[in-house]
């Protein structure tokens, strides 16, 4: 049995179990602010559903290469998929400037 881990030594890839051990989906991203600190959850992606965020205190354990959550698979898959976050306008140059009175 492995040893527990810090959620800084998470990496994309590793396996997210359910809660019954049964490997639901594959982390994609962790969500945090590691100089502080603060760890806000994680994004897991399995091959048929869109990615879903798992906010910290539903993780059970963090050891090497695997992330067990105290969810069932069902449980995961009612989580609504998570929103992609809006991309910025695209604005020119020039318009930039203009904006900030620069020019």
């Amino acid at each position: 049995m492995s040893e527990p881990v810090s959620w800084l030594l998470i990496r994309r890839g590793w396996q997210v179990l359910a809660s019954n051990g049964a490997v639901v989906g594959r982390i994609g991203a962790v969500r945090g602010e590691p100089t502080k600190d603060i760890f806000n959850g994680i994004v897991v992606r399995a091959n048929s559903t869109p990615p879903r965020y798992i906010p910290s205190e539903y993780l059970a354990e963090i050891v090497s290469g695997s992330v067990t959550l105290k969810l069932s698979a069902e449980e995961l898959g009612a989580i609504p998929p998570e929103k992609k976050r809006p991309l910025a306008p695209s604005v020119s140059l020039s318009e930039f400037l203009r904006r900030f009175g620069l020019r």
